[in-house]
């Protein structure tokens, strides 16, 4: 019991504690190196955690009998908790580089180094309270690493995305009450934790309802839904490339994990299944996607655009989640690990692209990048790799999402089918804004002059970070098996 307990609880408190160390010596000489071990200490003990831990609850405080603060690694906690543990580690290798001309880095790692532990107690959160408070700590967390740069459109990005959090949040806390007066416990249980019974002799299933919808939207403004989403264009490109990266890779899946907890874990998807909040739900994630898609390929500013085709691509997760199927249940796992890939992958090409000057020039918008593939040929094709997983090319990890997600989506009727066409008018969507970008980095067009191509020798560990992400990108197509076996085993006997 002592070692599960340890297991279970260092990835969340070990990260926290030695990230805030770094305020109490403001300036460390060998700051990478501590940053960096401390990073795949916590990333090797997430790993084991997932692996050598049965799934008990684990209290780490109990405030009354029915509240407390309480890890559990269960097996969707084990699932996105090695997912942050993988991704996490590459990008702050990338920041090591990126960060030498953009301090105060001291500042940023402390709370980056925290924010990866905050993460993992999103994804381990045994109970609605730990799962509520973890989530508040993720938004005060990452708001200094929107306004990294201090200029006045970061400070305004930054109050824009803690309003947006706040109004979530507090629609999310209102649930949270009305939970508690009608839960068994307040601990995560598959098929919900309400009492049914006195729901039905009180005759308050509507009003339930109710208070589920506004609970998951409220949740769902991290994860950028409409219409809690117009922050996620506005800070992801303000904040540095790295915090832009997890931002939109892995801290908008806790807006979805949340959603994934209260809709499974909380109420239980034969309370919601064929309500109105079904419905609504799935309307307005398939309008999300068509919305984000649309605003990525009239964007010409080259991180808007990916942050703008983040609002689409998280609402996919969204959509196949409210299918309450087990095809849907695979397509959002798949979606997520896919999607964390690809989209991290995009945002440090970004970085690198903007990185890079030529001439004085910082390639900040999509048509200046003609030729740049020349200059940065591994960048650009792993760019190309994560947005052919992106549109859901064969293959490719976000094809086998979409793929079960269409799926799941048939068994809907009318909306299923309107479902299937809103996926693939994304895809097109997609490729339209994404595809041009990798054409004319590769492809000039004989008027280019050739003579000006000045090769960029990356930093290793700008390079190795790029190249395994993209690689995953791929692979979680070319295993997609794998990990649909995981969660027809691990997962789905538990929810449905």
């Amino acid at each position: 019991m002592m070692g599960n307990a340890v297991l279970t609880l260092a990835p969340v408190l070990f990260p926290i504690i030695t990230g805030f160390a770094l305020f109490s010596r403001p300036i460390f000489e060998d700051r990478h190196v501590y940053v960096g071990v401390m990073t795949f200490i916590t990333s090797a003990i997430t790993f084991l955690a997932a692996f050598m831990t049965n799934g008990e609850l684990i209290t780490l405080w109990r405030i009354t009998d029915s509240l407390s603060i309480a890890f559990r690694m269960d097996y969707p906690a084990r699932a996105f908790a090695c997912l942050v543990a993988f991704i996490w580690p590459l990008v702050t290798l990338y920041a090591f580089e990126y960060l030498r001309r953009r301090p105060p880095v001291d500042r940023f790692y402390a709370f980056f180094l925290s924010t990866f532990g905050i993460l993992i107690g999103v994804a381990c959160a045994g109970n609605l309270l730990t799962l509520y408070l973890f989530y508040e700590l993720m938004t005060f967390m990452t708001l200094p690493l929107v306004m990294h740069s201090q200029k006045r459109e970061s400070i305004r990005a930054t109050i824009s995305y803690l309003l947006y959090s706040l109004t979530g949040a507090a629609m999310a806390l209102g649930g949270f009450f009305f939970f508690h007066v009608y839960g068994v416990s307040m601990d995560f249980t598959p098929g919900g934790f309400l009492d049914m019974a006195k729901i039905t002799a009180e005759n308050n299933r509507d009003m339930l309802l109710t208070v589920t919808f506004l609970t998951l939207l409220g949740f769902g403004a991290k994860a950028g839904i409409v219409p809690l989403h117009a922050w996620l264009p506005t800070a992801h490109p303000q904040a540095p490339t790295p915090a832009s990266a997890v931002l939109s890779g892995l801290i908008t899946k806790a807006g979805v994990i949340a959603m994934f907890r209260v809709v499974y874990y909380v109420v239980g998807d034969d309370f919601l299944r064929g309500t109105w909040v079904q419905t609504a739900l799935l309307c307005m994630a398939l309008l999300t996607i068509f919305t984000g898609s649309m605003m990525a390929y009239i964007e010409k500013h080259l991180k808007k655009r990916i942050a703008w085709s983040s609002v689409s691509q998280v609402s996919y997760v969204v959509f196949a989640m409210m299918l309450l199927t087990p095809d849907g249940v695979r397509g959002a796992v798949m979606q997520i690990a896919a999607h964390a890939m690809a989209k991290s992958c995009l945002f440090l090409s970004a970085g690198v692209v903007i990185y890079f000057t030529l001439q004085g020039v910082n390639y900040h918008y999509a048509d200046q990048l003609r030729g740049v593939g020349k200059e940065l040929p591994i960048t650009m094709t792993c760019f190309a790799l994560a947005s052919v997983s992106l549109i859901g090319l064969p293959v490719t990890g976000g094809f086998t999402a979409k793929w079960y997600m269409a799926a799941g989506a048939l068994g809907l009727g009318g909306l299923g089918i309107f479902g299937i066409v809103i996926l693939m008018v994304s895809a097109l969507l997609t490729a339209g804004y994404l595809l041009p970008i990798v054409t004319d980095a590769f492809f000039p067009g004989d008027d280019y002059d050739y003579s000006n191509v000045v090769p960029f020798h990356m930093p290793v560990n700008m390079r190795i970070p790029l190249l395994l992400l993209s690689a995953g990108a791929v692979l979680t197509g070319v295993f997609a098996g794998q990990i649909v076996e995981f969660v027809n085993s691990k997962i789905i006997p538990a929810l449905l």
